[in-house]
């Protein structure tokens, strides 16, 4: 099997802030046919983050909801699902000439937009080169992203400056979260056990967890979305223990 070679994201460029739901209002607005519509650049990049959002995650739902999902993405009812569609951002910012190229032919063609997952040619481009790199060899910077992004955005307002040893906080984690009394499942804990490592030594977190996390969050992004505030609050309240712990054993202040 011949080695993969490739370039590490840079993920220092802005992405797009345009949403699909700006391009709809926008099309709207210019009575355009939405059976046949060349859109901009900025306007093309809103649909393929939808469709790289749906292509990532629609394998968690059963056939007969996933159309359902599809709206909820374009509609932005779930934010959790920001995460993905930023990171789709990115993969779009690094794209390699082939792809690049693509993008150009793509910008003279007409879309579907009441139908967009009949545009069968973009739906080629986002399976090739966005979403088979992200279940694949980039799975490790999904997971790293996804990591990253959770920690600033659910975990972010949790005290981590006042963890006093770290090392022994990630020891201890475990046990805190086995007293949830069947709140969380396996999995779950593993998640958080995980987010805790990056958040608290982020440079000994390793490509194996990377995976680990992108994995999951790809897998479960749904469940994630219904479960994110309880978690968060196991977290936290697991945290907070730990830190009332630590300071127990400085003893009394003069």
């Amino acid at each position: 099997m011949a080695e993969i070679i490739y370039d590490i994201l840079n993920f220092d460029k802005p992405i797009s802030e345009k949403s699909f739901r700006d391009t709809l209002n926008e099309l709207e607005g210019k009575d355009s046919n939405t059976l046949k519509t060349v859109l901009s650049k900025e306007q093309l990049n809103s649909l393929v983050v939808i469709l790289f959002a749906y292509g990532l995650h629609y394998d968690e739902l059963t056939e007969e909801k996933r159309r359902r999902f599809l709206n909820t993405l374009i509609k932005e009812k779930l934010p959790l699902f920001q995460m993905s569609k930023t990171f789709a951002g990115h993969l779009l910012n690094n794209l390699n000439q082939g792809a690049e190229a693509e993008i150009q032919n793509l910008l003279q063609m007409e879309y579907n937009i009441q139908e967009i997952l009949a545009n069968e040619r973009l739906l080629d481009f986002v399976e090739m080169e966005l979403l088979d790199p992200t279940t694949s060899f980039r799975k490790w910077e999904y997971g790293r992203y996804a990591m990253a992004y959770l920690g600033q955005k659910v975990f972010g307002h949790i005290k981590w400056d006042k963890i006093l040893d770290k090392k022994s906080c990630l020891q201890k984690l475990g046990e805190q979260l086995d007293k949830q009394n069947g709140k969380i499942d396996s999995q779950e804990k593993q998640f958080l056990q995980m987010m805790c490592k990056g958040m608290l030594v982020p440079q000994k977190t390793n490509m194996a967890e990377f995976l680990l996390i992108g994995s999951y969050v790809q897998e479960h992004m749904m469940k994630l979305s219904v479960r994110i505030k309880e978690l968060s609050k196991i977290l936290e309240s697991a945290i907070q223990k730990e830190i009332s712990r630590q300071k127990g054993k400085e003893g009394p202040n003069l």
